[in-house]
């Protein structure tokens, strides 16, 4: 099974995004995103990889309730925890989580560790990031100009066989 990472961008509110956009922008957040996850699988909802620009080297797994509707070049498209997990294995030991916010929740109980970048932003938003919960860790913190980098880690994560298909 590969290692799943969340990533997210995180308000001091907890808000990831206004439902439609994310009303922020720091280009060092943008530019270590863009480093970390190239040449890596991301799982991401069908409504945010509609909104967002491909990351160049990365393969993006779709998740959506009708994958059979859409057929674009270089992705793939599942509807289920398990099928998303499987197609990141069958490309790389690790796949990053991406979003939307109903993503992250998905997947959190499955995901070894996630990385979330603490901005100063205090804006509230239509979509949030989700409690991690008390099986999480904080295992590290990367200080950058006007943010913060936090890794944890999830001492139990549950094997994608207890999800539903």
């Amino acid at each position: 099974m590969p290692e799943l990472v969340l990533v997210a961008g995180v308000a001091r509110t907890g808000a990831i995004g206004d439902g439609e956009t994310i009303p922020w922008h720091y280009e060092q957040d943008e530019r270590q995103y863009k480093t970390r996850v190239a040449g890596h699988p991301v799982i991401v909802g069908r409504r945010t990889w509609a909104s967002m620009t491909d990351v160049e080297g990365t393969h993006p797994v779709v998740v959506t309730s009708t994958p059979g509707e859409y057929d674009a070049v270089e992705t793939t498209f599942v509807s289920s925890v398990p099928d998303a997990i499987d197609a990141v294995d069958e490309r790389s030991e690790r796949g990053y989580v991406i979003g939307g916010q109903s993503i992250y929740s998905m997947f959190l109980p499955y995901a070894d560790r996630a990385l979330v970048s603490e901005l100063p932003e205090y804006e509230t938003g239509a979509a949030v990031f989700p409690y991690l919960g008390t099986d999480w860790s904080v295992t590290d913190r990367e200080r950058y100009d006007e943010f913060t980098v936090v890794a944890y880690t999830n001492e139990d994560p549950q094997p994608p066989s207890t999800a539903r298909r």
